[in-house]
């Protein structure tokens, strides 16, 4: 199953479109700062907002997008959306006014391409791992009017407060879970059954995306179990897709479900080269990769890598956070000059004469790639070339194709990044699943 994820759509993330967030630079905490769905939302109030985020669901993704995504071998799409879709809390009322009404545009779209869908609940309320893809940016301090802290204390919270008291919520061990969060969650998945369950383009649904790796794993279970009950009462022709929490092996999760009851369930694994530190020749990438692939074989259920790209570096502008960083690049980043809107009324700019534009993450000013500087934005490292990227994406497709059943680049279109672009990697021949791997690898 060959697959690409709608991303930066229905849940914001800066780093993939950061023109949308150039609004909030120069900010101080008090003038309001957008570095989430749930911030952007408060900052801008619900009018303001929703005229925004109008145009952006508007220009984002448009009907091009499927027909480029059709003559490209996407057979499904992923679709991130947040909890708030069919039932806004917080910022999110009147921010949010006709998300629902795209989500049902986007399903249309779909089954007209004849393109699956599988909708992921991406974001869910309390931040199941403190991420800003989870729709807020957890426990971000502020330390004063243009500095503040996220990544000490990124903590997700959606289960239950993380304290690490005794008797409390400590790491994989909540003693104190928040069950209220946790029936939500499935009165979310209760929403999407209702309105969409049965559109012929649904194929799945995921409940909620990357849970952290301290989340209790009993509770999820629970949660996961409870509710492919519901999918399979009421829309059993629906694949029930889990995230791994980041605990991608059998023995975590073999016992999910008994062998005799395990039909249409998908484990949902996320792996990525960005974050797997400085190599030498890129075939040392693929290397790795059919070997942590080969493990996958062992999990009793099909498996989907829902989240991959062929980033080498973690370079991308805010892709930890808006002006902000929690990784260091491995090598230097490449800086090429920042975009410009995609929006025509609602998009604006920034002074692009500055030497850098707060507030500032506590990595904002240590780590040369999480600010815009003179105009210019970071993108991957040129360390490799397209001839070898095109080496490892061949090669990646080659052992997507023997060791997993559906692969998900992360994501459909980003601003920057080619390497996180599933429409540009296939133009360049990056991903086209027509060349056999070992021409790239002699």
């Amino acid at each position: 199953m060959v697959g690409t994820n709608i991303g930066g759509w229905q849940v914001l993330e800066p780093w993939i479109t950061p023109s949308l967030f150039y609004r909030f630079l120069g900010n101080t905490q008090s003038e309001g700062v957008g570095m989430d769905q749930y911030s952007f939302c408060e900052a801008l109030g619900p009018e303001e907002g929703n005229k925004v985020l109008r145009e952006h669901w508007d220009t984002w993704i448009t009907e091009d997008t499927f027909i480029d995504m059709a003559a490209r071998e996407v057979e499904m799409i992923r679709v991130p959306i947040g909890d708030w879709t069919l039932k806004p809390y917080g910022p999110y009322v009147g921010c949010t006014d006709g998300a629902k009404e795209k989500v049902q545009w986007l399903m249309d779209t779909a089954q007209k391409y004849d393109i699956k869908v599988l909708l992921d609940v991406h974001a869910v309320k309390g931040s199941q791992n403190g991420y800003d893809n989870s729709g807020q940016s957890n426990r971000t301090i502020w330390t004063d009017e243009n500095n503040f802290n996220h990544w000490d204390q990124a903590y997700g919270e959606w289960m239950g407060v993380y304290d690490e008291a005794e008797g409390g919520n400590n790491c994989g061990d909540y003693q104190n879970p928040n069950m209220e969060n946790i029936e939500w969650a499935k009165d979310t998945v209760q929403g999407i059954l209702t309105q969409w369950g049965s559109h012929p383009a649904l194929y799945a649904i995921e409940p909620v995306n990357e849970p952290w790796w301290c989340t209790d794993l009993d509770l999820l279970k629970t949660f996961y179990r409870d509710v492919r009950t519901m999918m399979v009462e009421q829309q059993p022709r629906l694949l029930f897709v889990f995230h791994d929490a980041f605990h991608g092996d059998a023995g975590t999760w073999n016992d999910l479900f008994e062998d005799d009851d395990k039909d249409n369930v998908v484990m949902d694994t996320h792996r990525y080269f960005a974050w797997g530190g400085q190599h030498g020749d890129i075939g040392t990438y693929c290397d790795e990769y059919g070997a942590d692939m080969s493990h996958l074989q062992e999990v009793k259920y099909p498996v989907w890598v829902g989240e991959w790209s062929l980033a080498t570096d973690v370079c991308a502008l805010w892709l930890g956070g808006f002006n902000d960083a929690n990784t260091d690049a491995s090598r230097e980043c490449q800086r090429v000059d920042c975009p410009v809107s995609y929006m025509p009324v609602h998009g604006t700019d920034f002074d692009r004469t500055a030497e850098n534009l707060g507030p500032y993450g506590s990595s904002g000013l240590t780590r040369s790639h999480a600010t815009i500087q003179n105009g210019t934005c970071a993108i991957d490292s040129a360390w490799y070339d397209d001839d070898e990227v095109m080496r490892l994406g061949q090669c990646v497709i080659d052992i997507f194709n023997w060791a997993i059943d559906g692969h998900f680049m992360w994501t459909v279109r980003n601003e920057l990044e080619p390497r996180w672009n599933y429409i540009t990697s296939y133009d360049k021949g990056w991903i086209k699943n027509s060349t056999p791997a070992a021409e790239f690898t002699q």
